[in-house]
């Protein structure tokens, strides 16, 4: 795992978690408890897609509930939910609040002098609308939209942009960035899902879900836009000259200060 340090003009030393995937995860949580931290961001598919066998998802995760307690004992955590976390229900989503993690489900708190919010991923939504239709059921199926047709909501985002306060906001979705939010008076916006790239050539990917062939938006700082490359991986194709990545953003001042 590669740790990559990003000095920026941000208020609070944060961690950007993405793409666990309820994978093990040692090697990230002595990272966090190495670095200290002061918010630990984690910008969804912290689980993995796929029906429980029996009784709830996060329950039934081998990784991803013990992961988020744990880093609940290192710094203050705030959770956004990307497309793996599709299935979750409101019980699930319980379960994540008493390990002590916020969960920012299209939706914003306020930590400090820092305001954080999470846009939840369209097939999430998408998949909360499909489940008002059977109220009986925790996860019902089949699931059949189309994923091109789904969009977030972005309801809530004008009251959020319209504080004063820095802003961050955890967005799986890079490709969200140019579609929905470059234009948005948000500080800063945090990224996952395109795992790199899968295969990194010359410092580029070669495909992202969302974005296709030479996508743009893999790994790095986009202007006001920072991806994580994620901690695992999901494709059939194994990551190539893509180590996984854990990212922290610390303030200019104070890296300068301990260097």
């Amino acid at each position: 795992m590669q740790e990559t340090i990003y000095e920026l003009s941000v208020p609070l030393m944060t961690a950007l978690v993405a793409d666990l995937h309820d994978q093990p995860y040692s090697e990230v949580l002595r990272s966090l408890r190495n670095h200290k931290p002061d918010i630990i961001c984690v910008a969804g598919d912290f689980t993995h897609g796929g029906f429980p066998s029996s009784g709830l998802k996060m329950e039934s995760t081998q990784y991803a509930l013990s992961f988020l307690q744990e880093c609940t004992s290192v710094a203050p955590v705030f959770v956004s939910l990307g497309n793996h976390e599709w299935l979750l229900c409101e019980q699930d989503l319980a379960v994540i609040r008493s390990t002590g993690a916020a969960v920012l489900e299209n939706s914003f708190v306020r930590y400090q002098n820092v305001l954080i919010g999470g846009l939840t991923s369209a097939r999430f939504t998408a998949y909360r609308t499909f489940r008002g239709g059977f109220p009986s059921e925790t996860y019902p199926r089949p699931f059949l939209s189309d994923t091109k047709k789904m969009k977030p909501d972005l309801s809530w985002l004008n009251a959020f942009e319209a504080l004063p306060e820095y802003k961050i906001l955890l967005s799986h979705h890079p490709e969200y960035y140019t579609a929905y939010l470059q234009d948005r008076k948000i500080n800063l916006i945090l990224s996952g899902h395109a795992h790199g790239g899968q295969i990194r050539l010359f410092g580029h990917g070669i495909f992202a879900p969302g974005q296709g062939l030479q996508p743009k938006y893999t790994s790095g700082i986009h202007q006001n836009l920072v991806i994580s490359r994620g901690l695992s991986n999901t494709a059939l194709v194994p990551r190539l000259f893509n180590p996984p990545e854990l990212v922290y953003l610390v303030p200019a001042n104070q890296q300068s200060s301990e260097s």
